[in-house]
């Protein structure tokens, strides 16, 4: 994640004065040359020399975080690479767990911290720390949406779906809350193949009918939505076959059908009439 934070430091340069000592400043200011000129190792030591004085001095944690991040290559398997990375998420949960100065401060250090727990696949962890901020702020549907998110990214599709789902209760009038729900458990459905049961898919079939039904409940002409009815109910074609329900699989294939032509004749309406001059003629 190299250079990553640069246009941070010219923040966090001027936060700095409030060093205690001389010695402290001359730290700090040394940290912040050799960050500038991308020395992060001799940036680290400098800011890590005021901790050696003031474990707790919140900018000094912050820069040292800052320039192990500097340092890591997310992917790498180099054991040093291992080390800045460790070192880096040990100073941002030690920021973390002080009194920011600013909220600004705050909410760019948990996203800094986020991207690197994320970037080295440490998702449980970054799940773990976002499932504490939620319990702190139940309503905060962006939380729920970077949890879910975070196990989407992982394979993770029971707890995917579980936030999704918490994401549009918390707001039921949002159409694409609804219909992103319906993307996920068809993508489930289909990609999986033989890896999930024949009950996992029914499930996943239900409750992406439910979720697009609700999102085109809100929106009937929503086109997304439309076509992922359509392939949704495609899926739900084969589950009733497969439970040797015919009749209500022929019902599915008609629905699909339906959606398939309506979102078609939707998609015919927002093409330029043939012919028609262009808007700049």
């Amino acid at each position: 994640m190299r250079g990553t934070a640069l246009a941070a430091v010219l923040v966090v340069a001027t936060l700095a004065g409030g060093c205690s000592g001389l010695a402290d400043r001359q730290s700090m200011n040394e940290g912040h040359r050799h960050y500038k000129a991308e020395r992060y190792e001799q940036a680290a030591a400098a800011y890590e020399r005021i901790l050696s004085r003031h474990p707790d001095h919140y900018m000094a944690t912050y820069m040292t975080a800052l320039s192990y991040m500097a340092l890591y290559h997310p992917g790498s398997t180099h054991i040093k690479d291992w080390e800045y990375c460790n070192k880096a998420i040990a100073a941002f949960e030690k920021c973390l767990s002080l009194r920011a100065p600013s909220v600004e401060m705050r909410d760019r250090v948990r996203a800094y911290y986020l991207a690197l727990l994320t970037s080295a696949e440490r998702t449980e962890r970054a799940a773990n720390y976002l499932q504490t901020m939620l319990t702190k702020d139940p309503t905060n549907k962006g939380l729920m949406m970077q949890l879910a998110g975070i196990y989407a990214k992982k394979g993770d599709v029971e707890n995917a779906l579980k936030y999704y789902t918490q994401r549009a209760n918390a707001e039921p009038g949002n159409k694409e809350a609804w219909y992103t729900i319906g993307v996920v458990c068809w993508e489930r459905s289909y990609r999986g193949g033989v890896m999930i049961s024949m009950e996992e898919r029914e499930r996943l079939v239900n409750m992406g009918v439910e979720a697009l039904n609700k999102a085109l409940a809100l929106d009937a002409d929503y086109f997304d939505a439309l076509a992922y009815a359509n392939l949704i109910h495609r899926e739900k074609q084969k589950v009733l076959l497969a439970y040797g329900k015919e009749q209500e699989a022929l019902e599915a294939y008609q629905a699909a059908e339906a959606y398939k032509a309506k979102a078609m004749e939707l998609a015919k309406k927002r093409q330029p009439a043939a012919g028609a001059p262009s808007a700049g003629a």
